[in-house]
């Protein structure tokens, strides 16, 4: 069984290689992820479950019958949220601190329009007993990731019960409030940017609130490639210290 795990090259994260994908931006490797249609929208009422720190926003509609916390470790940081009457039932959403990625070949892909109008990429794998579950976010202000609570598996036919109802409660996220979206980010960048590219995206650092725009020529990630660096102001730059680093100017230096 495949696992999450943390995606340490900034300017490849927009990449998918064998062992490693974006934060919600490309599919797997191997041809075309399969299409699939959300559920039927189901309405969803409930208490509102929130967190915030630093540049990590999220918000979640629980219905009646699920309870929710908090939750920061293992490098995440979001809300856990669970039926009450079912333990086996218990997800997470987080925002991943430096950045997520998959490995595998055996992974499902379908890219998913939620009920709220949010893109996802849902990576599933497993037999007949169990199933491993990444639900990611695409085009957010960070790698946000839903899966079941604590590792990505849980029992199959617990999954093929629940999925609707855990996308309708995905289809009430808001991530990012008053942040930058990386289609935001990426418009704000190209009215900077004179060069020749044939693709440009977006990777969002939580630590600084800054986005990292890349330009490239030929294939995604091949060629020459650019990156300019987009505040939380919207303002644009081409130096990472003047715009993404934190705290007194004379201790960014060594960030260069």
């Amino acid at each position: 069984m495949k696992r999450a795990f943390l995606c340490l090259l900034a300017l490849c994260a927009a990449l998918l290689t064998a062992c490693g994908s974006p934060a919600a931006t490309l599919p797997l490797e191997g041809g075309e992820p399969v299409v699939s249609p959300a559920p039927e929208p189901t309405e969803i009422t409930g208490q509102l479950a929130e967190y915030t720190e630093g540049h990590v926003d999220m918000a979640l509609t629980i219905p009646d019958g699920w309870t929710w916390e908090t939750v920061e470790e293992d490098g995440q940081s979001g809300l856990r949220f669970r039926k009450t009457d079912d333990d086996a039932v218990c997800f997470r959403l987080t925002c991943w601190q430096e950045g997520y990625g998959i490995c595998g070949t055996d992974v499902t892909t379908q890219e998913l329009t939620l009920s709220g109008g949010q893109r996802v990429w849902q990576y599933t794998e497993g037999g007949q007993s169990t199933v491993w579950v990444n639900i990611a976010f695409q085009g957010v202000p960070g790698s946000y990731v839903c899966m079941p609570d604590p590792s990505g598996v849980m029992d199959r036919a617990a999954w093929d019960a629940c999925r609707d109802t855990v996308l309708a409660i995905l289809g009430t996220a808001r991530i990012g409030r008053g942040i930058l979206t990386e289609q935001e980010a990426v418009e704000l960048a190209k009215t900077q940017y004179d060069g020749a590219y044939d693709t440009a995206w977006g990777r969002y650092d939580v630590t600084t609130g800054c986005w990292a725009v890349t330009f490239s020529e030929s294939t995604v990630g091949g060629g020459n490639a650019a990156v300019l660096y987009v505040g939380s102001d919207g303002t644009v730059s081409d130096e990472r210290v003047w715009m993404c680093i934190e705290g007194p100017m004379e201790d960014a230096g060594s960030a260069n």
